[in-house]
């Protein structure tokens, strides 16, 4: 592994797939302990719902941010379901700032509660937290233990869906300002 990593110093994440129990959570934690070790700053990161970095490390690491384990060490297990709450909470206030309101109307509520139950609702606020972590730049590796391989594989492709859906929201506000250029125009 020390030659791996010597002779391909580009090299800043590195992920651990395949089908459950095969031992990609210790591997994950192995790599990064060892990397860590060598002086190296890394973070740790379960994409796995089944998180089990808490049990490798004997720490609660569950939905608890970035968790120091040791000097260079620090690990992540994202509590996917609170953290779309959290999106589900944005998502009120932008409507109530935006159509000043105090509260959401019954319908829209419905449609915001339900969202939580959208396929790969949960892959996305894990990839949301994966993104948010790399582009800090903290650290010199991110590892990454993955969830099994049907999974991983639909979460590794929601960096094409979110940029389709973003793509598409742009255009969808891009229509209502012009909806509200022509209201305004006509009032």
């Amino acid at each position: 592994m020390a030659d791996y990593f010597a002779s391909n110093p580009e090299i800043k994440y590195i992920l651990f797939g395949g089908k459950g129990g095969l031992g990609k959570t210790t591997l994950s934690a192995a790599t990064a302990y060892w990397l860590a070790r060598k002086g190296k700053r890394v973070c740790v990161f379960s994409t796995d719902p089944q998180a089990s970095l808490s049990d490798i490390f004997e720490r609660k690491i569950f939905g608890q941010g970035e968790v120091e384990l040791a000097g260079n060490l620090y690990a992540v297990e994202i509590d996917a379901d609170r953290r779309i709450a959290e999106y589900q909470d944005e998502i009120r206030n932008k409507i109530k700032d935006m159509y000043k309101m105090d509260t959401i109307p019954e319908e829209v509520e419905d449609y915001i509660n339900s969202s939580a139950a959208e396929p790969a609702m949960a892959e996305s606020a894990t990839f949301d937290a994966m993104v948010e972590l790399m582009t800090a730049g903290k650290f010199d590796y991110y590892v990454f233990d993955m969830m099994p391989h049907g999974h991983a594989i639909r979460f590794l492709g929601m960096a094409d869906i979110l940029d389709q859906w973003v793509e598409k929201i742009v255009s969808v506000r891009k229509k209502a300002g012009e909806y509200g250029d022509a209201a305004t125009v006509m009032g």
